[in-house]
């Protein structure tokens, strides 16, 4: 075989010398490497036209034209999918939701009933076990009870005057009667349209298998025709399944006891927890269950997270059995010193609004004694991305669809072209990350929505009892908030393309220069909160419920930032360390470390907009000038294109034309060129160059500026002196 001959000297010098001695062929390594920079530089190459997608930057200068197009191109894109993940993040919660909470909220929570002149039953105003089992007797299940309506023979689904329907003539006028002569009613308990809703009203022995296949309003929306009483709350929300009562509990001798009060306490219960949770079998005829048995969810209160089970007991729709059994529960007291909540819950479905509702009513029962009423009502939507009814939300989901999956391939490829590691250097860059995983999020949770939804409409159509909704109301909230952090994310990734604009540039260069000294100003700040809040709770911790615990005292530390605190209460609190707290705080948080994050943020804005480096001049503003013109002139002249005259400068405009031409092929094969004949340069090095070379020209820009200022001064001063050799008499 005979040897290879070199074409040209650069190919020996460039092809042979770069390899190790005695070694005449490219190592596997060396190949690879030069594969790789052949794919990169064949990458960069590939005209816009094909599908090959734009290197990915962090940035948009708009210094070029080709920097315009693709700008512009991406901005529309983005703004497209902007609006489309806007409606859909909406979408998430129903326009009458809140109306739909505050109503229910203010019927069981805010309403107040008169028992006596002055005895007035309302939630908010509990104080004592004794007070709930008021509540549940004469408030909760008077208004439950009055507040729902039955279907039967003769009447209308859903009758347009009174709460509640009768099933012949002669109940209708007993409580006509009874209303005139019932001398409770006449005190003021809740107000004319209340007074309507008597218990005698209600047939207790009402049963659908009597009345033949008529059906509450809104059981027919779920189908649920199984025999058996469905009651409508307000006309329009059917209950799914009849009310529970619920309690958890802490074991006996949970604490100490000394033996000098054992005489007085007989036992000792502390605060729950799940080591101390009561799991016996029974308490007071009631069978204990656990978490997934009774198919709940931990509740989060004031004092503390219940993470158990419980014991339940399930109510009916009837009022005089509701009160017998809980009559039957306080002689029993079945609330005792080792309850620490009990809560009385039920489920709605609105079919109008398709949506469902959970309401718990709780109270929480401390150690030091009393109760704490609390409620939690929140709303679902019925239908998924999958299953809505709106064929414009449909096509708006579709759409959706179809950006996501567009960005993803657009990921794995700029992913493909570069390492994972380089490509998260970048905070867009692992914003647009965090967006598409939480986009495939959303898609899992609607997929599991809809079968969710499916399985608990056919537990509704086979079971009477009591329908749990706390799963699905769980994972609902999370996909919430999850929706809420991918909207805020989109609409970060706008200052992306925000460059073209002076102002906004400096803004985003101040903050990224910024970041880097502001971490450690948080840190201090964070210090100076943590220690100011741990010595406000422990002065004013009694009195002051802006210092009840340590938490609460950090955020009150953050309100105090802004001016929001209640000097007043630290004074009652404390007369003397109360002033001394409030100065000492007010002087170093507000007087000097803000003051030292402003003046900081003000340096670092003055340095970005006298140095203004690494940034071209945007021409957006003339390149989109030029193309209206351009369009205008087409649509104005027939279709023409603009002729332009030759002028002076038409021999130069000439010689411009072929420089830049002369530069364009000298770029296209620049790559081609160090593909051949540099096999050792890899684009990391290259990378490093461009580095180099960029801290090299901000440099000398740096040194070019202080010689102006010298000069500037020597100018001044030489200015300075003649003038004064001016002035000087001359003997």
């Amino acid at each position: 075989m005979t040897s290879r001959v070199p074409e040209s000297p650069h190919e020996q010098t460039f092809g042979q010398a770069d390899l190790p001695v005695g070694q005449t062929q490219l190592t596997p390594k060396d190949k690879k490497r030069r594969k790789k920079i052949s794919d990169a530089s064949k990458y960069k190459r590939k005209s816009r036209a094909g599908f090959i997608l734009k290197e990915k930057t962090s940035q948009i200068l708009y210094t070029t034209d080709e920097e315009v197009v693709d700008g512009l191109t991406e901005f529309g894109v983005f703004l497209i999918f902007l609006v489309i993940t806007s409606m859909v993040t909406v979408s998430v919660r129903h326009p009458h939701t809140f109306h739909f909470n505050e109503k229910i909220t203010k019927l069981f929570r805010f309403r107040e009933r008169i028992m006596a002149p002055s005895v007035v039953i309302s939630f908010d105003k509990l104080l004592t076990v004794p007070d709930w089992w008021d509540y549940l007797e004469n408030h909760f299940v008077i208004t439950l009870g009055g507040g729902m309506t039955i279907s039967t023979t003769g009447t209308s689904i859903c009758p347009p005057t009174n709460l509640t329907t009768v099933t012949d003539g002669a109940e209708n006028e007993q409580p006509r009667s009874g209303r005139q002569e019932d001398p409770e009613l006449s005190d003021g308990i809740f107000d004319s349209a209340d007074r309507a809703d008597n218990s005698d009203s209600i047939d207790p022995n009402w049963n659908t298998r009597e009345s033949g296949s008529s059906e509450a309003c809104g059981a027919a929306a779920i189908n649920i025709t199984a025999p058996g009483p469905h009651r409508v709350l307000l006309q329009e929300n059917l209950m799914l399944g009849p009310p529970r009562l619920r309690q958890m509990r802490v074991r006996s001798g949970s604490c100490y006891t000394n033996k000098v009060f054992a005489r007085f306490f007989n036992s000792c219960y502390s605060g729950f927890t799940l080591a101390d949770e009561d799991k016996t079998a029974m308490h007071k005829g009631t069978p204990y269950q656990t978490m997934s048995e009774l198919d709940v969810t931990p509740i989060w209160t004031l004092l503390t997270l219940y993470a158990g089970g419980g014991y339940s007991i399930n109510l009916t729709y009837n009022m005089d059995e509701n009160l017998k059994k809980l009559n039957k529960l306080k002689e029993v007291h079945w609330l005792d010193r080792g309850s620490r909540l009990c809560l009385v819950e039920f489920n709605l479905h609105n079919e109008n609004m398709g949506v469902f509702q959970i309401v718990k009513l709780m109270v929480e029962i401390p150690p030091t004694g009393g109760a704490m009423p609390r409620t939690q009502i929140q709303t679902v939507n019925k239908f998924s991305f999958f299953s809505d009814r709106s064929l414009t939300m449909t096509v708006i989901h579709i759409f959706w669809y179809i950006m996501v999956f567009y960005y993803t391939f657009s990921f794995v490829t700029h992913l493909r072209e570069s390492s994972c590691r380089i490509y998260l250097k970048s905070i867009l860059h692992i914003i647009d990350v965090s967006v598409l995983l939480l986009c495939y999020l959303a898609i899992v949770y609607n997929v599991w929505h809809t079968f969710k939804v499916k399985s608990i409409i056919s537990k509704a159509q086979m079971n009477q009892g009591y329908l749990s909704l706390d799963v699905l109301c769980l994972c609902n909230t999370i996909y919430g908030k999850m929706m809420a952090i991918l909207d805020c994310l989109v609409w970060i990734k706008i200052f992306k393309f925000i460059t073209f604009n002076k102002s906004l540039f400096q803004f985003t260069a101040t903050v990224k220069r910024s970041s880097q000294d502001l971490p450690g100003f948080s840190l201090i700040f964070g210090i100076v909160c943590m220690t100011y809040a741990q010595v406000g709770h422990l002065l004013f911790g009694t009195e002051h419920p802006d210092f009840r615990n340590y938490v609460t005292a950090f955020f009150t530390m953050i309100r105090m930032i802004l001016g929001d605190f209640q000097y007043k209460l630290m004074g009652q609190a404390n007369r003397l360390l109360g002033p001394i707290f409030f100065v000492t705080y007010i002087v170093i948080v507000v007087f000097i470390l803000l003051n030292m994050v402003i003046a900081m943020l003000i340096g670092t804005y003055k340095s970005v907009k006298t140095e203004d480096i690494t940034r071209g001049q945007s021409i957006l503003g003339s390149y989109v000038y030029k193309k209206l013109s351009a369009a205008l002139y087409w649509i104005t002249h027939c279709r023409r294109k603009p002729r332009f005259r030759p002028d002076n400068d038409g021999y130069a405009n000439a010689a411009e034309e072929e420089t830049e031409v002369l530069r364009e092929n000298t770029e296209a094969t620049e790559p081609s060129y160090f593909k051949d004949n540099r096999p050792g340069v890899t684009e990391e090095e290259l990378d490093r160059l461009n580095i180099r070379l960029d801290q090299i020209e901000k440099i000398l820009k740096k040194i070019l500026i202080n010689i102006e200022n010298i000069l500037k001064r020597v100018e001044r001063y030489r200015l300075r002196s003649i003038n004064k050799n001016s002035t000087e008499p001359t003997l």
